[in-house]
């Protein structure tokens, strides 16, 4: 039996001061989300809720200084595609590998390389030992088009790759999954990158989240809009200005944010001028990984955006008969076409992988043992 779990989010008003909670409930049992609660004075707009996040730890953006774009410039210069981590821990246990690979440092991985691209497409592979014999066991390459979604592609990818691991092994060797032993991945990411320009008519992509729902996302026509955020999109700013925005101007603003905790996506205000929302223009606005602002999109009916996705109904596929209860990751899995294009090596006991011109990632900045796989020799940089 699925388990039926959904949020909610709401806004409170105390005396002079507007509280913002986050509430989980799984089979309608409820609980307070700790880390998404935040309090500011009613007279502030929205957007004051979200505006100390990085500060706080509670951001999903990541930092990109200097030090770092000229990281990520190295990684185009000398064309690494491939990056490989090794299991750093004292305990060595491949549980506690995997779990925190999933959970952190392929996703950083993949938001530190997603700055500046229009699209990732990422394979991911495992090397596995089991009963003296070594193999190594590659997805098939999944397109991420959109920084929101690392998280979710890395789960289907982890979870598709362990379960054809699983199922390899107990044909083929009688052993369970618990028998194998993990300690290197790798992780290959082809980076398609665009110039990076800010249009108030922004043509950048919704999070898959959003996009299965079929968004009600458009343009607007009215031409005193239209000049107003034009002038705004074009001003010398890393983020929307809301101050720049005229006093007589009704128009409502939204962002997204992503809870620390259960790592969900929502939409949340950033302005609101008006409550008539059936009749005022809402716009959503668009940031990259780094929360540098890329423009902003027309949200046409934005009751049906801000509507969370029914999890009372199950996906199945046709093609392998596998359930989801989830909208999104029902997509995925058509994505990579139920793990088809998945396929296992056999290497000699005895071989060795050598690899030139590798680029150890700074562990001040990822945390993990990863080191690039570069296929050019290194370039001084200027």
């Amino acid at each position: 039996m699925l388990r039926r779990t959904y949020s909610r989010f709401i806004f409170e008003t105390i005396g002079d001061s507007r509280v913002f909670h986050h509430q989980r409930f799984i089979n309608d049992l409820q609980t307070d989300c700790p880390t998404c609660k935040s309090c500011v004075e009613t007279r502030e707009p929205y957007s004051q809720h979200w505006n100390n996040d990085y500060g706080a730890g509670t951001s999903h953006q990541i930092k990109m200084s200097p030090v770092e774009r000229l990281l990520l410039k190295r990684i185009e210069t000398e064309r690494i595609e491939a990056f490989m981590l090794c299991n750093g821990s004292v305990s060595g246990r491949t549980n506690d590998f995997l779990l925190e690979a999933g959970m952190e440092a392929v996703p950083q991985l993949l938001r530190f390389l997603s700055f500046g691209a229009a699209k990732l497409e990422v394979t991911i592979g495992f090397y596995v030992n089991v009963k003296k014999e070594r193999m190594y066991y590659e997805s098939s390459a999944m397109s991420v088009e959109h920084h929101l979604d690392i998280m979710e592609s890395v789960d289907m990818l982890f979870s598709m790759l362990l379960e054809k691991i699983s199922n390899y092994v107990l044909l083929q060797q009688r052993v369970p999954l618990e028998a194998c032993v993990i300690k290197r991945m790798k992780v290959t990411v082809k980076r398609h990158v665009s110039p990076i320009s800010v249009q108030w008519r922004s043509t950048a992509r919704l999070p898959l989240q959003y996009r299965v729902k079929n968004s009600d996302i458009g343009t607007d026509n009215r031409a005193h809009i239209d000049t107003v955020l034009a002038q705004i999109c074009q001003s010398p700013s890393h983020k929307f200005n809301v101050v720049l925005l005229p006093d007589a101007l009704q128009a409502n603003f939204y962002c997204f944010r992503v809870c620390t905790s259960t790592k969900e996506l929502y939409a949340v205000p950033y302005l609101l001028r008006t409550d008539d929302v059936d009749n005022t223009p809402t716009f959503l606005i668009h940031s990259d990984i780094a929360g540098n602002f890329q423009g902003l999109q027309v949200i046409r009916n934005v009751r049906k955006f801000l509507r969370a996705d029914g999890q009372d109904r199950v996906f199945e596929c046709r093609k392998c008969k596998s359930r989801f209860g989830d909208r999104v990751q029902f997509a995925l899995h058509k994505r990579i076409d139920c793990g088809r294009g998945f396929m296992v090596w056999h290497i000699e006991e005895d071989a060795i992988e050598l690899h030139h011109n590798c680029l150890p990632l700074p562990k001040a900045y990822f945390k993990h043992d990863w080191f690039g796989l570069g296929t050019k020799k290194t370039e001084k940089l200027h």
